[in-house]
């Protein structure tokens, strides 16, 4: 077996010098589809070009201080991982914890744009470059399809981020490569994760394509096409030609599959995939949906149980599907899922000093112990809901690391007429090349969301110039408002986009207001979560942290988290009309997601109820909470007041609550 044969200086030479053959299609706009690939909206910004600032930019900053900036030294897998060692110790060493870090490692380094993490960050793109063999193969096991495709991710964004030119280089002899083998040694042969996740593959194919316009690789994309599960026939019916399609991970990583399909085939029904996935009535939903915008899965699809749990891997690639389905449909709810999960899952999953995660959350979740889950993975004895650098199986603690540099990096994307549209809210900056003369804008957005409604834009340009600026608004929305310049824009609808084409000059804004009342949704047992704008909120709760174990001498714990007082409520509301005080703190802290520091709390009353068990453990699995009886209860004694705060702020919580009867 033939690895790591070109050095660093042949690839500076001979790859530079490649010459691409065959007739070339006609450019595209930057970042946008070359025939005869459908056109889209949407399109990616380079890494880089959005910058988080205050609260959003320090969970980065937490990342870098805490798992991703120690990750090297915590994992063996992955400080001393074949892809960068080339010393073959194979297994874990060779596959994906390594390219995992990576693309999380790098995405971090240029969002933040820390020269330190940059250098880092080399580490895992030099070797890998230097490793492509002369058949275009690389890495380091032949033929190794599926932990390939987190590499060739990577390094795209690199290519964007550098201007590196050997990367597009290295993906032609690869996907040249891909042609010539995938017919006799499909995905399925490497492994069903390949065969699950080609549309990771199939993206970067499509990438470059946009690039050179060569027509070979429109034949690879339609080899990846029929090669790649059928997510479309399984979001809509469950059927397909499909390997592992219940594994939630790969369910979450194949929603970008079918929207990048349609871009090659013009298909309806692959259009339509993402729509029959994100169906409130549609059977997936209907079996196992929760309230931070995930389903349920450990790690195969599960129920709607309150304790049921949901994957770290899986909300971020849920996050990053989202934001490639939503530049290929252009559809609204997308974006409104897409914060939905950052905003919920993502921080819940992750410890608020950043030294911890957890492989699963549970919606509610009372206490992280190492008992007995009853989960078909990591149900038992693998500290799978306490917070720790080590929970779980190795993937997550390998993964999770862009979860939020992938979101920051598409908060905002391209139009395809040289504008701009935001995708998701919070506090940053974008900086891009707008109009027919490309002129350079920063448009800065100050906002407490999503925590507060009020969001403020403000422009900055290098002369006046005329380009559209689109932002989305959110279905939850009730009444929203836009102003431009102080001056309100009309009716605007929610669940849309909402262009504006005007000239911009340097001080213009742009002013949106999302009202965020409290309301009410039903779940298991007819049991209610309380939401507001793109938050669910859970019941503020008093933990006991104890350290099971330490590493790194002391730096980072795994930690139990015992509740220290009762928690058997149901909560007196009419869930039409349901009368909750809000408070919003007048400043935000850093950490946002801290219970103790929530900058919203909810208060709501309640009385406390012991019907079916609630607010006990279950006997059989004592790390679970007994679920919520049907509601609505019968209970007894004076109605109190409770404290909810936002569901990514919490460690242990309770969010499905039994409704009282009246």
């Amino acid at each position: 077996m033939m690895r790591f044969v070109l050095t660093l200086a042949a690839l500076a030479g001979g790859l530079l010098s490649l010459a691409f053959a065959g007739d070339a299609r006609a450019a595209t706009p930057e970042g946008f589809n070359r025939e005869p690939l459908r056109p889209q909206p949407y399109g990616r910004l380079p890494l880089g070009s959005v910058t988080p600032k205050r609260w959003l930019r320090h969970q980065l900053e937490l990342q870098r201080d805490g798992l991703t900036g120690c990750a090297e030294d915590l994992y063996q897998d992955i400080g001393q991982s074949d892809w960068v060692t080339g010393k073959e110790r194979g297994g874990q060493f060779e596959w994906e914890r390594g390219p995992y870090y990576a693309k999380g490692l790098l995405a971090l380094a240029y969002v933040l744009d820390d020269p330190a993490l940059k250098k880092k960050a080399q580490r895992w793109v030099a070797p890998v470059l230097a490793s492509r063999r002369e058949n275009g193969d690389f890495g380091p096991k032949d033929r190794n399809w599926w932990a390939n495709m987190i590499a060739l991710h990577y390094l795209r964004d690199y290519c964007e981020a550098t201007g590196d030119d050997r990367v597009p280089a290295f993906f032609a002899t690869y996907f040249r490569f891909q042609l010539e083998t995938l017919p006799s040694h499909p995905l399925i042969k490497d492994s069903k994760w390949a065969k699950a996740r080609g549309g990771d593959n199939l993206e970067i194919v499509l990438w470059l394509y946009n690039r050179t316009g060569e027509d070979w690789l429109l034949d690879l994309a339609r080899l990846l096409v029929e090669q790649t599960n059928e997510w479309h026939r399984y979001y809509a019916e469950g059927q397909g030609s499909n390997a592992y399609p219940e594994h939630i991970v790969n369910l979450m990583q194949g929603l970008k599959a079918p929207p990048l399909m349609y871009l090659v085939t013009g298909d309806p029904a692959h259009r339509g995939g993402v729509a029959a996935f994100m169906d409130p009535e549609g059977w997936i939903w209907r079996k196992c949906g929760r309230v931070d915008g995930m389903v349920s899965g450990t790690e195969p699809l599960t129920d709607r149980s309150s304790t049921g749990g949901t994957e770290l891997c899986a909300i971020v690639e849920r996050i990053l599907s989202n934001t490639v389905a939503i530049k290929v449909l252009g559809d609204a709810a997308i974006g409104d899922n897409l914060e939905r999960v950052a905003y919920n899952a993502l921080p819940a999953d992750l410890s608020p000093d950043g030294k911890g995660l957890r492989y699963y959350i549970l919606p509610n979740q009372p206490k992280c112990t190492n008992e007995n889950l009853g989960f078909r993975h990591n149900g038992n004895g693998k500290n799978a809901i306490c917070p720790s650098p080590h929970s779980g199986y190795g993937c997550c603690r390998s993964n999770f690391h862009f979860g939020w540099p992938k979101f920051v990096h598409n908060m905002w994307m391209r139009t395809a007429d040289g504008g701009l549209a935001l995708a998701a809210y919070g506090p940053n900056t974008v900086t891009a090349k707008v109009g027919r003369e490309g002129t350079r804008v920063t448009i800065d957005q100050a906002t407490d969301y999503p925590f507060r409604g009020e969001v403020t834009l403000t422009v900055t340009a290098e002369q006046p110039v005329a380009f559209p600026l689109e932002v989305r608004i959110p279905a939850w929305g009730g009444s929203p408002e836009v102003r431009v310049g102080g001056k309100p824009e009309g009716k605007v609808v929610p669940g849309t986009f909402r262009r504006i084409e005007r000239t911009w000059k340097t001080g213009d804004t742009v002013e949106i207001h999302l009202p965020m009342k409290p309301r009410v949704s039903r779940w298991l047992n007819d049991s209610v979560a309380v939401e507001r704008g793109p938050l669910a909120y859970a019941l503020l709760m008093d933990g006991k942290r104890k350290s099971t174990k330490a590493f790194l001498d002391g730096a980072f714990h795994t930690r139990e988290i015992h509740p220290t007082g009762p928690w058997n409520v149901a909560l007196v509301l009419d869930p039409d009309k349901p009368d909750i005080q809000t408070t919003v703190s007048e400043t935000m802290p850093d950490q946002p997601f801290k219970a103790a520091d929530a900058p919203v709390r909810l208060n709501v009353k309640a009385v406390r109820t012991d019907a079916g068990g609630w607010g006990t453990f279950r006997k059989d699995l004592p790390a679970r909470a007994v679920e919520p009886p049907q509601s609505p209860v019968k209970a007894s004694g004076e109605a109190e007041t409770v404290t909810l705060v936002p569901y990514g702020s919490t460690e242990i919580r309770i969010t499905l609550f039994p409704l009282a009867a009246p």
